[in-house]
């Protein structure tokens, strides 16, 4: 299981609505038990996990829940420090007849407007310092990735922070360090097939029973050609 790497587990028992709504419980009660752990960038990657499958929901049962599920969505975003993802669901509400022009919408623009600058950023200088990685590659170069993530990691978005440190970790070839980034991307983007690949093959150089559990876990969803080329 994906916990193994990073103790969070990235999907439900099934894509039903009600496995689903189980699954973003879970991870909502692990998001709140690792911020009182202080552990607050695993932390992060629970909450964006639980919106992931928040948005989720919306699409699978539209109209349903929908504002309560925004409001919550919202909730989920502010606290995975992901404001990119609050302006999206932010346009959702805008593009509802039910919901466009409350009071809540309003209240949350001006949290965006306020928020989602510093993240963007925060982001653009973690890139910057990736970039300079990738133009002169060394263990020098690597640590200042690292550093800025780690400054990042506990007020920003998990998805850019492991993303990165991830692709670092791999041009090192550092396993190990590598599995755990990419685990923590597939609880943060549970169906994104790339990174589920990435995190198999991974998993196989160190542990291939792990690999193999990954990939089972992976068929059961997404079907038995899931990492076929598209």
């Amino acid at each position: 299981m994906i916990s193994e790497a990073c103790g969070l587990c990235a999907w439900p028992a099934s894509l039903v609505v009600d496995d689903v709504q189980r699954h973003k419980g879970a991870l909502l009660d692990k998001a709140l038990q690792m911020r009182a752990d202080n552990k607050e960038p695993l932390a992060r990657v629970a909450f964006r996990g639980a919106l992931y499958w928040q948005r989720w929901l919306l699409t699978k049962e539209p109209g349903l829940h929908e504002e309560a599920r925004v409001v919550s969505g919202l909730e989920f975003a502010r606290e995975a420090g992901d404001w990119k993802e609050a302006d999206m669901l932010l346009a959702h509400a805008d593009s509802s007849s039910a919901l466009a022009g409350l009071p809540f919408v309003d209240h949350w623009k001006a949290l965006v407007a306020q928020h989602l600058p510093e993240q963007v950023s925060d982001e653009h200088e973690l890139e910057e310092t990736f970039q300079e990685f990738r133009r002169h590659p060394s263990e020098e170069a690597a640590e200042s990735v690292r550093r800025c993530a780690t400054a990042i990691a506990p007020l920003g978005s998990p998805v850019p922070v492991h993303s990165l440190l991830a692709r670092v970790a791999m041009d090192l070839g550092q396993t190990e360090e590598a599995e755990f980034h990419l685990a923590a991307l597939v609880v943060c983007r549970p169906l994104w097939i790339p990174y589920v690949v990435q995190l198999a093959e991974h998993q196989a150089r160190l542990d291939l029973p792990r690999a193999l559990r990954t990939i089972e876990d992976a068929r059961r969803l997404f079907g038995p050609d899931f990492w076929l080329p598209l």
